[in-house]
């Protein structure tokens, strides 16, 4: 080997050793982000608990996490929102709560902080985020929308849904095609019967739901089990999908058409917040700082809208400023929260 190009070759690796190192050194930082004596407590306590109900994105929050902390074993539970909410009611009750951290859309994190489940604890990470991040004893973490979607290889040439509305009146073609979610267990389906009734008013939605029943729909009781059945073509029209699930599946090469309806996506808040009498009280609130730290990373790579500011919009979907939103009053729907739900119910003709 003459000397230039040896010269050039122990250029290389010195090079590739510098940026192993900066790599290393930018790990340990991004690792460190949070109060060190907060990491210290958490890590004492070497176990933490997270309860999500969101279900396609909680374990990769959880797995960066537990890469950032690797001597805190992380447990997760994720499932529908009301139904993981039900679930802490249930073991809280029964004095049996393992749950340290509640993360999902923020209609459960308001009802645990109105009963006073959540602990009053504000992140330090919060520091640049809009003051409307922090509400009340949680903080939210990440913005979403529901909008129209359809399989295209099944739909074709078929007329496809482009608002709500248009499921008052139903083409035949639309019967045993249709898939939604129950509001009994998912969060958002909920926010999605509300809006409805907030903007259109009782009558309106009525007619919408009495339309969706009509074309003998699936109701699935959470989102990805409906999404499941539009991206394999079983179910080619669904009443809504939520703009994480319709990245995830286009990433995959899913044929689904996104439509953003002409009254306006169903626009809904994730949220975290530390669980009142958590047994891992440091790990939990630990947890939070990093849902606004590292955390907002992996929304972004996930394909959606973080919150942290000057964050990108999701590749393939417009800016928020471009998107149509309805106005939903969630402290309202939460009020009427079983009346709607009976109304619901009575509607779709499910027990």
């Amino acid at each position: 080997m003459d000397i230039s190009k040896r010269s050039w070759t122990l250029s290389l690796a010195v090079l590739a050793s510098a940026l192993l190192v900066s790599a290393a050194i930018a790990t340990s930082q991004c690792a460190q982000a949070a109060d060190p004596a907060l990491v210290a407590a958490a890590e004492k306590e070497e176990q933490l608990v997270v309860y999500g109900g969101d279900i396609s994105e909680t374990p990769h929050q959880v797995k960066r996490f537990a890469e950032l902390y690797p001597k805190i074993k992380v447990t997760s539970v994720t499932m529908g929102g009301w139904q993981l909410y039900n679930r802490y009611m249930s073991e809280f009750k029964s004095g049996q709560n393992v749950a340290d951290v509640f993360t999902n859309v923020e209609d459960t994190l308001l009802t645990l902080d109105a009963e006073g489940r959540l602990e009053a604890y504000t992140p330090a990470a919060l520091k640049g985020y809009p003051s409307t991040t922090k509400v009340g004893n949680f903080v939210r973490t990440k913005l979403g929308y529901a909008a129209l979607v359809s399989n295209t290889d099944e739909m074709k040439d078929a007329p496809v849904p482009d608002d709500w509305t248009s499921f008052a009146n139903p083409p035949k073609s639309w019967d045993d095609k249709i898939a939604y979610v129950d509001p009994r267990g998912s969060s958002v389906a909920f926010l999605v019967v509300a809006a409805m009734v907030q903007n259109y008013g009782k009558d309106k939605a009525r007619e919408i739901y009495e339309g969706l029943r009509r074309t003998r729909p699936e109701i699935s009781m959470n989102t990805p089990a409906s999404v499941s059945k539009v991206v394999s073509g079983e179910r080619p029209l669904m009443m809504y999908i939520l703009t994480n699930h319709v990245v995830d599946a286009l990433k995959k090469g899913a044929p689904l058409k996104f439509k953003i309806p002409k009254s306006g996506a169903v626009p809904f808040y994730f949220a975290a917040g530390v669980l009142k009498g958590a047994r891992h009280p440091n790990a939990a609130r630990l947890y939070t700082e990093f849902m606004l730290e590292q955390g907002q990373d992996v929304i972004i790579a996930r394909g959606e809208y973080a919150l942290r500011p000057n964050s990108p919009a999701p590749k393939g979907l417009p800016a928020l400023s471009e998107v149509k939103l309805m106005s939903v009053d969630v402290k309202k729907a939460l009020a009427e929260q079983k009346p709607l739900i009976a109304w619901w119910q009575e509607v779709a003709g499910t027990k």
